[in-house]
């Protein structure tokens, strides 16, 4: 069976796009900032999109960061791969 890469330009509207450059292979992590008066609220938002990504895809790695002054958190759902980061980007509406 061979395997064969093709890389076409695709014409819409008069935008052209190259196929392959829209979604790159190592673009797998997904950032979830999340504004709130306080960490707590914060985090427990983050920690229930969290859980329905593990549930999803059981090998992503989670970490967040609560930055004081911004009053914000910042979420990473490191996924294996970007199809995986889109298919649960796209779920979450």
């Amino acid at each position: 069976m061979e395997n064969k890469t093709l890389d076409t330009v695709q014409d819409c509207c008069g935008s052209f796009m190259e196929i392959g450059t829209v979604i790159a292979e190592e673009d797998n992590v997904l950032v979830l900032p999340i504004a709130s008066t306080d960490q707590v609220s914060a985090q427990a938002q983050f920690d229930a999109i969290a859980a329905n990504a593990k549930q999803r895809f059981s090998d992503v790695q989670i970490a967040s960061e609560w930055e004081q002054d911004a009053q914000r958190l910042t979420g990473r759902l490191s996924f294996s791969c970007a199809a995986e980061r889109l298919i649960f980007e796209m779920a979450l509406g």
